[in-house]
């Protein structure tokens, strides 16, 4: 099912809503189709040649907020799939309404497994750092640092020396029969 939006006018809203499938999104030249698996990216180029391109979620750098503020004065946050290359960055939403902005961000960001990430004045994107309660999630530090050649033996294991094979009897089938 396919979710067809257009580039919004000014003081109007978009929303691209993250668990609907897949979406089609038309600006200006560009055609984008979004879900959580990636998008793709259709535009014209100025010689008249179409152009499409596929691009993976993990080729995205995160999911990025900016907020701006309007002629009226009023804050516009916009929410988008931040690409290295300009050219490939996907709109995802546009409003004012900051509860309705956290919840889209949070879900985009854990449904396409991207970092969330704030877009400054400046254009530099900085990662919002998780936090859970007071308590600040990161990726957990390797503990053990040892040799990766020998993880076929514990520790204890390893202190120990190799036991010597002895004279080896050979023992038939005749001798295992218990009889009376």
């Amino acid at each position: 099912m396919a979710n067809a939006a257009t580039k919004p006018v000014r003081g109007t809203t978009l929303r691209l809503d993250p668990y609907r499938g897949t979406h089609t999104l038309e600006v200006g030249s560009k055609t984008y189709k979004v879900d959580t698996k990636g998008a793709v990216v259709r535009k014209m180029l100025t010689c008249g040649l179409p152009v499409t391109m596929a691009v993976p979620a993990k080729a995205f750098k995160g999911v990025a907020a900016r907020a701006v503020e309007n002629d009226r004065g009023e804050m516009i946050v916009t929410l988008e799939l931040l690409h290295q290359d300009p050219e490939l960055c996907v709109p995802l939403l546009y409003a004012n309404d900051m509860a309705d902005i956290a919840a889209d961000w949070h879900s985009w960001s854990r449904l396409m497994k991207l970092p969330m990430l704030i877009r400054g004045i400046d254009g530099k994107a900085t990662q919002v750092q998780q936090t859970l309660g007071d308590i600040l999630v990161e990726t957990p530090w390797e503990r053990r640092k040892r040799i990766t050649a020998i993880k076929h033996r514990p520790n204890f294991l390893r202190r120990r020396k190799e036991g010597v094979v002895g004279p080896v009897e050979r023992i038939t089938a005749a001798e295992l029969i218990a009889r009376r």
